[in-house]
């Protein structure tokens, strides 16, 4: 007996496999990081996962010391002799929270410091491979314009912001999903992250979509300088 044709069952009708209009079309592409701008500055990647994390780890300022240093010795050629009042200014410390950063980022490892009577400090950036996980780096760049005022939020708002930065690189996307519970390594809880976010949210830096029982939807917002 032969089969009955696909016509008339109708069982392999391939209208009814066609998919619903909402549901055809391209897929949205993927919105990219926010990048500097022709000329302007900005914090150079790659940086290692090991100095990150360790820097994130420092005490009081010193995350924002080392960041702010790595910034200036990747932008400008050595020697590179700074001012910490300078850098206490741009940061929006006091000088002896800049002097105790720069100490807690040399002790760990992060910076070498040249001291010579009567000149300024000579800071260089090491990036001497360190132990721990085998992440992959923050690839980078960070727009100086967006990273400044991310630097000057209190608390832990700055290292949420690197971590905001970590995952941009990763997905390759400036929208990503923010587990906030996931970042021991780089000196963050759940109960600091949150309110990390939210001063960057509340900065403009970020845009946060919350649902219930679900990790934050995160998207980097592009600045003006």
């Amino acid at each position: 007996m032969e089969p009955s044709p696909a016509s008339e069952d109708g069982a392999w009708d391939l209208e009814r496999l066609r998919l619903p209009p909402e549901l055809t079309g391209e897929a949205p592409a993927r919105r990219r990081p926010p990048r500097h701008r022709p000329g302007d500055p900005f914090i150079k990647g790659p940086i290692p996962y090991p100095w990150l994390a360790s820097a994130c780890r420092l005490p009081g300022s010193g995350f924002h010391v080392a960041m702010a240093f790595r910034f200036l010795c990747c932008r400008y050629r050595p020697p590179n002799r700074w001012g910490l009042d300078a850098i206490a200014r741009g940061l929006q410390i006091s000088s002896d929270s800049a002097r105790r950063g720069l100490h807690a980022a040399e002790s760990a490892g992060l910076l070498d410091v040249e001291r010579e009577p009567g000149c300024k400090l000579a800071v260089s950036v090491s990036d001497a491979p360190g132990s721990g996980t085998a992440r992959r780096p923050l690839y980078g760049p960070i727009p100086w314009r967006w990273w400044l005022p991310a630097s000057r939020l209190p608390r832990r708002a700055p290292h949420v912001g690197a971590v905001c930065w970590l995952l941009a690189g990763w997905e390759r996307s400036a929208e990503f999903e923010l587990a906030l519970d996931g970042w021991p390594d780089l000196g963050l809880s759940r109960f600091s992250a949150s309110p990390g976010l939210d001063l960057l949210e509340r900065a403009g830096l970020v845009s946060a979509v919350r649902s219930p029982g679900r990790s934050p939807v995160v998207t980097i917002l592009d600045v003006e300088a």
